[in-house]
């Protein structure tokens, strides 16, 4: 019997629409509504969420037209794009981006004005009085947004992140063939998408079991209960966590029930699932033994949650495993890297390294530096990849962070303020790790693997995905921030996220 063709366009349309509708009411949600993300970690509940919409509707339109309904193939590539546009919105990138840019200048105190303002590159930021307080505190009636303010630093930034972006989809597109085939990583979170697109009679066969919805309707009337505790504070919350204190205190052990690890974790294998909870428990001891011993270094340490001496040394490991990994697949790498069909894969590749590397140098890093801090960022987020895609974890992050490993390894005085303060700028895309379009990627491609998709497809669909995300994310955050103002939204990228950048950039430069 003959394949059906896929209908690449018609994927494209439907998955551009989702991925738009993602990342512009996605921001909408936690700065107005003030409630949780759906994109802020590596369990793209949007991109679950909508799909499963996508794949009911698809259902009814099959049982009256099945030759006009969505196939498989085509289903996996709206998902994809969905996954992919999922790491931009909120803690990815933009809504992180987006306040810094003119949230240095309107959270600053004289000691900023001193000892890290004169150090900024004022073209990759909002420095406009006006449009600076008016982000903050809304537009005066009868203003219009400035957007004559914004082009340019937004362009900037657009080709930075585009550049991090394309090269991460080209990396994982090099990496993939070997991780799927070879290795055969488990990639737990394509399970899902992989079940619904299967069709049996119009719906997939997991949307005829009753236990599937079952399944549903438990963390949906709990999770309901949340959500009706804040308009009607009369009604109680169920608590689904609680937090013991060992060690004298010094450390929280938290136990809580997560569906969506529940619902994550059964496609784990026993080892992995296994090695996730002993080997946490075995950091949160060693955590506790060092808090107790008063082991451990005193200066500041950006975005080191867990820990300074055990971020270094997850740090160390994830790094050693990556470098592993590669030298492993060096022949193999080569061979992909110098194929003819892949050349213009490879030259693209290079071109976006070093528009990273050089817009690091325009920031004000060294260009050693930002050539070292761009191979940091890298392996740091091959690294998450690689965990997340054999464990499944819709949590995750790195234990310290690029900017802090180069700071400590050449050390302030070399690097000099002007690199330091590039460094603080590098938070957006390259710090609080919750969520990458490398991770979303690297799922995609395994999909495609599975559904015969031509890899080159998965790329072009990507990278529509990253543009309209791109944009979308930034229209929508400034949009809403200055019709409502800034410091009336939720998300604490609008109250903590400046300070906390910007105060341990200054402590770098006064150290």
């Amino acid at each position: 019997m003959k394949k059906e063709k896929i209908r690449f366009g018609i994927s494209i349309l439907i998955g551009s629409i989702f991925s738009f509708i993602i990342c512009f009411f996605d921001p909408m949600r936690v700065l107005i509504s003030k409630g949780a993300s759906m994109t802020s970690d590596y369990s793209i509940g949007a991109a679950f969420f909508y799909f499963f919409l996508i794949v009911l509707i698809n259902g009814i339109i099959n049982k009256i037209n099945k030759r006009i309904s969505l196939k498989s193939e085509e289903l996996i590539i709206i998902f994809g794009m969905m996954a992919v546009a999922c790491a931009i919105p909120t803690w990815g990138f933009a809504l992180n981006l987006i306040p810094l840019l003119p949230g240095v200048y309107y959270y600053s105190d004289p000691s900023w004005k001193e000892n890290f303002i004169p150090y900024i590159n004022k073209l990759i930021t909002v420095n406009d009085k006006d449009a600076v307080n008016w982000f903050f505190e809304g537009l005066p009636k009868g203003y219009k947004i400035p957007w004559d303010k914004w082009i340019l630093p937004l362009t900037l930034w657009f080709i930075l992140i585009f550049s991090v972006y394309l090269l991460s989809i080209l990396i994982i597109y090099f990496l993939s063939k070997r991780w799927i085939e070879e290795e055969r990583l488990l990639y737990p979170l394509i399970t899902p998408p992989t079940e619904l697109s299967k069709k049996e009679n119009s719906f997939p066969p997991v949307m005829k079991n009753k236990i599937f919805y079952l399944g549903m309707l438990i963390p949906f009337l709990i999770l309901s209960f949340y959500c009706l505790n804040i308009y009607f504070p009369s009604v109680p919350q169920i608590n689904l966590s609680k937090t013991y204190k060992i060690f004298r205190g010094t450390v929280g052990l938290n136990v809580r029930i997560a569906f969506e690890v529940i619902g994550l974790i059964y496609f784990v294998s026993l080892d992995v699932s296994l090695g996730l909870w002993l080997f946490f428990l075995i950091f949160t001891i060693q955590k506790g033994i060092f808090n107790i011993t008063g082991f451990g270094k005193v200066t500041p340490e950006p975005w080191a949650f867990s820990g300074i001496e055990a971020g270094y040394e997850c740090m160390g490991a994830m790094f050693m495993m990556v470098l592993i990994i590669l030298w492993q697949e060096r022949n193999y790498l080569k061979s992909v890297f110098l194929d003819k069909k892949n050349i213009f894969y490879t030259i693209l590749s290079i071109i976006c390294f070093f528009i990273i590397v050089f817009w690091l140098k325009f920031a004000g890093l060294k260009f050693i530096h930002s050539f070292i801090f761009t191979i940091f960022a890298f392996l740091t987020f091959i690294g998450i990849t690689r965990v997340v895609c054999q464990s499944g974890t819709p949590y995750a992050r790195s234990g310290v962070v690029p900017a802090g490993m180069l700071i400590n390894i050449f050390g302030t005085e070399k690097i000099g303020a002007n690199g330091i303060t590039a460094l603080g700028f590098t938070s957006p895309w390259a710090c609080d790790l919750r969520t990458l379009v490398m991770t979303s990627s690297a799922n995609f491609f395994a999909l495609g693997e599975r559904f015969k998709i031509n890899f080159k497809k998965i790329i072009i669909s990507s990278i529509i995905a990253v543009i309209i995300g791109i944009f979308a994310s930034f229209y929508s955050i400034i949009k809403t921030s200055y019709k409502y103002g800034g410091i009336n939204l939720g998300g604490w990228q609008f109250t903590n996220y400046v300070p906390y950048t910007i105060n341990w950039v200054k402590e770098y430069i006064l150290h």
